[in-house]
């Protein structure tokens, strides 16, 4: 018997997946729309403590936004992970309507609330399968930029060249 395990999908799924507007937010696509029980701090700190335990250090969380049109409130979050830094961007949901300080501080908050939880995750991916690594692709190619390896991929089609030695 033929043992061939090679894989062949029977359909295709080359849909992207459409950012709703933080007022059509729906938990399926956009959860924590409505974080009540959490403070920036709080959620700063839980990211912080999952980031520890996947090896990385000096957290900085820069609040801020993404693109113009619409504005995507969120943060830049950079951290150390061995010798490397490394960007974390949280893009919040955009607004459609008024924007208000509570509705920045919900998408604020919803921002962060979904970063802890890809990290809580990646910290369980780490248990089960132990070479993975999550942080990697969130590194910077080169420290004087904001490129990160994941950036450089999707954008050139190629992986970057490591150099050697003192460079």
């Amino acid at each position: 018997m033929n043992q061939d395990f090679k894989f062949t999908p029977t359909a295709t799924n080359s849909a992207l997946i459409n950012v709703p507007f933080f007022e059509d937010a729906r938990s399926d696509f956009a959860p924590y729309y409505d974080v009540r029980n959490k403070t920036l701090s709080d959620l700063q700190q839980e990211i912080i403590i999952e980031m520890a335990k996947l090896g990385a250090g000096f957290v900085i969380f820069e609040e801020g936004f993404f693109g113009s049109k619409p504005k995507r409130y969120g943060y830049r979050i950079t951290f150390q992970y061995g010798n490397a830094t490394g960007l974390i961007r949280a893009a919040g949901l955009p607004i459609k309507k008024t924007q208000t300080d509570t509705k920045l501080e919900k998408i604020r908050l919803q921002a962060l609330s979904n970063v802890r939880d890809w990290l809580k995750a990646s910290v369980t991916g780490m248990v089960f399968a132990p070479q993975s690594d999550i942080l990697i692709p969130h590194l910077l190619v080169n420290p004087d930029s904001d490129l990160t390896i994941a950036d450089h991929i999707r954008s050139r089609g190629d992986i970057p060249q490591l150099t050697s030695g003192d460079k």
